[in-house]
């Protein structure tokens, strides 16, 4: 765990941490985020990255995608995401983006086995303690998996429209890893700040091990950090420094 005074301090711990995990192997695996939280850190990783033959061994694997109905077999809402802050600022080719999408979700489990496995994989923490797509009462054994939408949902229905834009192109699925396929990733760095994330960060690490909060298995993995500033800290009643 280490914590920040500030989100800027955060953002360059962690391009540091990053940029160092990816000089260590031969070809490195690396699952970037979608959301809101990284950008910053993306806007800063991307210069790094770009034009550095030091970085062209990485790889790059998105780890849920969002389509745009009715095209569930294409890239969606989420690598455009990451193609704008990240894989275009920082100069990524197409053969090292392996976008996760409804024609190749069933093997990427395996395939990813079969490059070698994820070496570092990002995650932030949503509110109600979901990581990458897996909400609330997801398996802790899944795999990369079909979630289908449920158009009785409003808040789900909107969010998504956010998410591709518009209602009429809201997908009757999306992907995402599984909780095991992330579990399976040998380094993990989470992200949280802001206040807003204090509470659930204190329920995710000191709260009870479940599959209604999806984040808190990972204070089982071996290998998982945890960059918070203090904002999302606060409630935290271990005694670190501030």
């Amino acid at each position: 765990m280490a914590l920040f005074p500030s989100q800027e301090a955060l953002t360059s711990q962690a391009v540091s941490a990053i940029l160092l995990a990816m000089q260590k192997r031969p070809r490195c695996n690396f699952a970037p985020t979608g959301g809101s939280t990284p950008l910053a850190l993306y806007q800063a990783l991307a210069p790094h990255l770009r034009d550095n033959p030091q970085y062209h061994h990485v790889h790059y694997y998105t780890q849920d995608e969002v389509p745009f109905h009715p095209f569930e077999n294409d890239k969606g809402a989420i690598y455009r995401h990451l193609q704008r802050h990240l894989f275009a600022p920082a100069g990524v080719p197409d053969e090292r983006i392996h976008a996760l999408n409804g024609g190749n979700y069933s093997q990427a489990d395996r395939q990813i086995h079969t490059d070698g496995g994820i070496d570092l994989l990002i995650l932030g923490l949503g509110s109600d303690g979901h990581i990458a797509a897996n909400l609330p009462g997801t398996p802790f054994d899944s795999e990369a998996h079909r979630i289908s939408v449920d158009r009785k949902k409003p808040a789900l229905i909107a969010a998504l429209a956010n998410e591709v834009g518009a209602k009429e192109l809201v997908p009757d699925a999306y992907f995402s890893f599984g909780i095991k396929t992330i579990m399976q990733a040998k380094n993990i760095l989470l992200l949280v700040s802001g206040e807003k994330k204090a509470l659930i960060l204190k329920q995710a690490l000191e709260g009870p091990l479940m599959e209604e909060l999806p984040a808190s298995i990972l204070r089982l993995h071996p290998a998982c950090t945890l960059f918070a500033d203090f904002d999302a800290a606060q409630l935290l009643s271990e005694n670190h420094p501030r």
